[in-house]
């Protein structure tokens, strides 16, 4: 069926022009029929009309054709937001399962840096959970596994009942294809301005002509991400990856919004999916000892931040880190090095310069504490952890 669309002059909206396919009939189709159980073809034209063969006896549910752009988008409204409740019940259930994750280790790991901080009843509590723990662990992994069976066996039983790998409208054209490109190009254009909401307004023209065009659904995801959407941002960045599962740019960029979840465990997994593909991936090795920082692990993050300073030693966020690891580790001496190496090559990083007043603060050294503290709310004055610091150092000069 072959089919035109012309924007009507001086309206927003589209007027559609399809040749109507009934016997030798060359009449354009003028009727769409909504009636949930009509077997018959849905769009006829005016000789399909004339000779009383179509719809008789539901015509109550039969429309002029211009009313079709109307239900579609309505229908893709109540798709987005079926989507949108599947993916609170997923994440409904992906905090439970990081609640009881983070519970075990809670539980059941003790690192050396908190273990000297435990008086003796506090060790010996430890050991008894821990030594009875192996009653536990064979019957956290049936349940769990029996769960995730009966899970993937009602999403396959639901793929195969609505027919999901039946349908073939989207069998894309070679034009439908080259404009998927080229919007692509726009959007990535604006996105590279940091105009993120413009620039999914482009995606997702992009993606209406070719929704396996898996760069407009990294890009829409990673702009999502930029906005603060990290979930939403996560579901476009799947979308892509089961185009490109390999990809270790999209595996990052789904690990950092995990990372800005404070799902540290989770997106440590996909670092490592990426570093496993790329094991040069600076991003990658970077986030990765980022996120070790924020588990306290910070011997083991400044092993991975060294390894991309090994591939680029000018990686200004590496050397930060590494900085504010040797900090929390009360090598002062060490971290204002590496935090006066990120600042020799970018002046205006501000969490360096936050990470230098912090280490000054630590030591007392209030006064050269402030001047960095002021430095970086000169370039970003609404950031308020700085200037509580600030005030701090302030007050703590007036005693």
């Amino acid at each position: 069926m072959g089919f035109q669309q012309e924007k009507q002059k001086g309206q927003g909206q589209l007027n559609l022009k399809l040749k109507c396919e009934k016997d030798d009939h060359q009449d354009e189709i003028d009727i769409v029929c909504y009636n949930q159980f009509c077997t018959e073809f849905r769009l006829n034209c005016f000789q399909c009309q004339k000779k009383g063969r179509t719809h008789h006896d539901h015509f109550d549910d039969v429309e002029k054709i211009n009313s079709l752009i109307e239900f579609i988008e309505n229908k893709n409204k109540e798709c987005d937001n079926l989507i949108d409740n599947l993916n609170k019940q997923a994440e409904s259930m992906n905090q439970s399962f990081s609640q009881l994750k983070m519970g075990i280790r809670q539980k059941y790991q003790l690192y050396q840096e908190r273990l000297v901080l435990l008086n003796s009843q506090q060790i010996n509590d430890f050991l008894n959970s821990t030594i009875k723990f192996n009653e536990y662990k064979q019957s956290i992994t049936t349940i769990i596994l029996e769960q995730t069976k009966k899970l993937t066996h009602s999403f396959n039983n639901l793929y195969q009942q609505l027919q999901l790998s039946s349908f073939n409208y989207y069998q894309n054209d070679d034009n439908c294809i080259k404009i998927s490109e080229e919007l692509y190009d726009k959007g990535y254009q604006l996105y590279l301005e940091d105009k993120y909401e413009q620039a999914i307004v482009i995606l997702d023209k992009s993606i209406q002509y070719n929704p396996n065009n898996y760069n407009s659904l990294w890009c829409k995801g990673d702009c999502l991400k930029l906005l603060n959407k990290y979930e939403e941002g996560i579901s476009w960045l799947d979308q892509s990856l089961a185009f490109e599962p390999n990809n270790a740019d999209i595996l990052f960029m789904k690990g950092d919004c995990l990372r800005l979840l404070n799902k540290n465990e989770e997106a440590i997994r996909l670092f490592d999916k990426a570093l496993a593909i790329d094991s040069k991936h600076v991003d990658s090795l970077c986030i990765k000892g980022q996120c070790l920082r924020f588990l306290n692990k910070n011997e083991e993050a400044i092993k991975w931040l060294d390894k991309a300073l090994a591939i680029n030693p000018k990686h200004v966020n590496s050397l930060f880190m590494i900085g504010e690891c040797l900090r929390l580790l009360k090598k002062y001496n060490e971290s204002l090095q590496f935090l006066d190496q990120a600042l020799s090559i970018d002046q205006q990083h501000t969490l360096s310069l936050q990470a230098k007043g912090d280490c000054l603060m630590d030591q007392q050294k209030y006064q050269e504490a402030l001047i960095y503290y002021e430095k970086s709310l000169k370039i970003d004055p609404y950031d308020q952890n700085t200037q509580n610091q600030k005030n701090f150092c302030e007050k703590k000069l007036k005693q």
